[in-house]
């Protein structure tokens, strides 16, 4: 298991950006956050292609002790960026915030790091996959995914971004 940071937030200006937070706004907190990037649903994920050009695409995407786990077929664009470039940023809306989680992943190899992945992937979806090799395999996948079995990346916060989606809380960026 990996040893978190604590991390550090820095509330942003909302001076002239038009959020239309409200004058009883409170500060977002950290548990705030993960108990948000806990839950299912899809993300949208953005890698970065050779020739620099972004490539977004929805994804599922697991979070557990402090990383995000996210799977795809060797083949595929999401895999080939990430094996030559491995930042990226993960964007979602869950129960009033939009976040961002900036990061950088890398390829998970290791037989307790894929084991932390598949438990995350079947906490948060219940998607029950199992390690195969350096891969993970599965009974089932998404229909645009090319089918199992996956490589697993871990993708590992450098910023994490909150913006309120009705003026509830400040806007608030945290680095870790």
């Amino acid at each position: 298991m990996m040893t978190q940071q604590t991390p550090t937030r820095r509330e942003l200006s909302t001076e002239g950006r038009g959020t239309g937070v409200t004058e009883d706004a409170q500060p977002f907190e950290w548990s705030d956050v993960e108990q948000r990037l806990r839950t299912g649903g899809f993300r949208w994920f953005t890698s970065l292609r050779p020739d620099g050009e972004p490539h977004t695409r929805p994804v599922f995407a697991a979070w557990a002790d402090g990383v995000l786990f996210t799977a795809s077929k060797e083949g595929a664009r999401k895999s080939r960026n990430l094996d030559g470039d491995g930042r990226c940023s993960v964007a979602f809306e869950e129960d009033g915030a939009h976040l961002v989680i900036e990061g950088v992943a890398t390829r998970a190899v290791d037989e307790e790091t894929l084991r932390r992945a598949s438990a995350a992937f079947d906490d948060v979806y219940s998607w029950p996959t199992r390690v195969a090799g350096d891969e993970l395999d599965a009974d089932y996948g998404a229909p645009t995914s090319g089918g199992p079995p996956y490589r697993v990346y871990q993708i590992t916060p450098t910023a994490v971004y909150a913006f309120p989606a009705g003026g509830q809380f400040l806007p608030a960026r945290w680095t870790l």
